[in-house]
């Protein structure tokens, strides 16, 4: 049977005490350095890792004879014509997605979205842009056309309306004109090819724009939307020198 006498307890008490004390302190300074070294590391891959600001320095304006963005989507919707018919047949579809979106404008800043009502009144702006650039053509071709009477508007809660603006201006730069443009070129047009591709391309930016807003629709931006007096670009934030459709410089610009 064991010695478990009071003096071999209370010796055995102070050995395990000790030993129970040395783990300690090792296990003190062990905590303390490890943090240190983890947090070292962390910072370094942080700096290793940190996006750098990008900035929108176009040098080249796109082409539709070379850039490759141009393809008609298949089963296409758009009921084509002459330029003529089709620059009225623009010109109608403007109409309607300008004053759609000034009316959501006003909705969403009565429901208390007021930096989707500034970009929904930016991109009613640049739609107004393309209608007077199409009119002008097509009245150079038909002295007597007169722009039709805007349509009425539906009815969307806010992130619906974006969703429906984002679709018309996914329909407009991937269906209706490429295929207007590609029966301008077959008419050595080359007026309406530019109208027409400027349009286009813009569409493609105001659908980013919209779906960019859906998204973040409960987050709140300072960001400035800025739009092109020329083509009807819209630009978000302060990052870029030119638009990258006609490149007319950001001082240039109107500011939303």
């Amino acid at each position: 049977m064991p010695d478990i006498s009071r003096r071999n307890f209370m010796r055995s008490a102070v050995v395990g005490a000790a030993a129970i004390s040395t783990l300690g302190v090792l296990a003190g300074c062990s905590s303390q350095e490890k943090p240190a070294a983890k947090t070292e590391t962390k910072t370094d891959a942080s700096a290793d890792s940190a996006p750098a600001a990008k900035m929108l320095d176009p040098k080249t304006m796109p082409d539709a004879a070379t850039a490759s963005n141009f393809a008609i989507v298949e089963d296409s919707k758009t009921t084509v014509g002459t330029t003529l018919d089709n620059l009225k047949s623009a010109i109608t579809g403007e109409t309607g997605a300008t004053t759609k979106y000034a009316a959501w404008a006003a909705a969403a800043e009565k429901e208390g979205f007021a930096h989707i009502a500034r970009l929904f009144h930016c991109t009613s702006d640049a739609e107004k842009i393309h209608i007077e650039l199409e009119t002008k053509l097509a009245q150079k071709l038909e002295p007597s056309y007169k722009a039709p009477e805007p349509p009425q508007v539906p009815s969307h809660t806010v992130d619906l309306s974006l969703i429906a603006g984002a679709n018309g201006e996914i329909y407009e730069t991937s269906d209706m004109y490429p295929a207007f443009i590609k029966v301008a070129q077959q008419e050595n047009n080359n007026e309406a090819v530019q109208v027409f591709t400027r349009a286009k391309l813009a569409e493609a930016y105001h659908a980013e724009r919209y779906l960019d807003a859906y998204n973040t629709i409960d987050t709140p931006t300072d960001d400035k939307y800025y739009l092109c007096p020329i083509c009807g670009y819209i630009h978000k934030g302060e990052n870029f020198i030119a638009c990258p459709i006609c490149l007319a410089p950001k001082a240039s610009f109107s500011e939303y």
